[in-house]
């Protein structure tokens, strides 16, 4: 029984890496994707491809709806986003220190100059607002051309997202406020008791086919997995991670062909 224990006491050395420093960075990140994509969807140029900076948003200290807005311009090929290492820095001298100030297209179109982008997009962020009964992000952005100064497109998105323990942004934060040691005794628990439901189909296991236990312990297995990213709050997003994922399905998938293999050995009340 020992050799089982070694994983949930490496689950437990090593939570610390996987463990989230803000409880509520899934629902922000989820309501900034949202909004995001709902601009994306509707940007239609009849130029695409051209190489775009997007400029830090005002009132996004942590980044979020920047990030948000770069992962989907990428990833629909609307732009080339340029990402030029020292952006904040560069940005920061262009609009000095007042951070309330209203960020100008002149502004916008210098920094995009200096990093030799052909159009850039700015903006502020309106509204962040995390709580237990409904998220909302609200954010106007536009986009001009660094050569021409001409505007190229010019919007304001919001999105609400209700609390539902349905969705995942909402089961991560749950998650995540729970202290590591019940998600790892959670994962433990769930680990060495589902193979033994077996006990209670043994002589309908003993009599099926093949294809029967060998089906159950990929059910077991999916569930052990399923724990196991529940653990995570379903983010599997460094290395760390993904070898602790790997050790759960490979100590899962051990365990439950163990304890079925032991339970076919088991004599049957009544039978040679």
């Amino acid at each position: 029984m020992r050799r089982f224990l070694v994983l949930p006491a490496l689950l437990a050395l090593l939570a610390p890496a996987f463990a989230a420093t803000d409880t509520l960075e899934p629902l922000k990140k989820a309501v900034a994707e949202e909004v995001a994509r709902k601009a994306a969807d509707e940007m239609h140029f009849r130029i695409r491809g051209r190489s775009l900076v997007i400029a830090p948003f005002r009132n996004d200290p942590e980044g979020l709806v920047a990030a948000a807005f770069k992962e989907q311009l990428s990833s629909q090929g609307h732009f080339n986003i340029v990402e030029p290492s020292m952006l904040r820095e560069a940005w920061d001298k262009i609009v000095g220190n007042d951070k309330e100030a209203p960020v100008t297209a002149d502004k916008a179109i210098e920094l995009g100059k200096k990093l030799g982008a052909e159009a850039v997009l700015f903006g502020r962020v309106e509204l962040l607002a995390i709580d237990e009964g409904r998220s909302a992000c609200d954010v106007k952005i536009r986009i001009v051309e660094t050569g021409s100064g001409d505007g190229i497109f010019i919007g304001r998105f919001r999105t609400d997202l209700e609390k539902s323990m349905l969705s995942i942004p909402h089961l991560q934060v749950w998650m995540y406020e729970k202290s590591v040691f019940i998600r790892v005794l959670v994962w433990v628990v769930a680990l060495l008791i589902l193979p033994f439901l077996a006990l209670l189909a043994r002589e309908t296991l003993s009599e099926a086919p093949p294809v029967v236990p060998i089906a159950l312990v990929l059910v077991m297995t999916a569930l052990d997995i399923f724990f196991a990213l529940l653990l995570m709050g379903f983010e599997a997003d460094s290395i760390v991670k993904w070898i602790l994922l790997v050790l759960a399905l490979a100590a899962s998938i051990f365990y439950n062909l163990t304890i079925l293999a032991k339970v076919a050995q088991l004599q049957l009340p009544g039978k040679d």
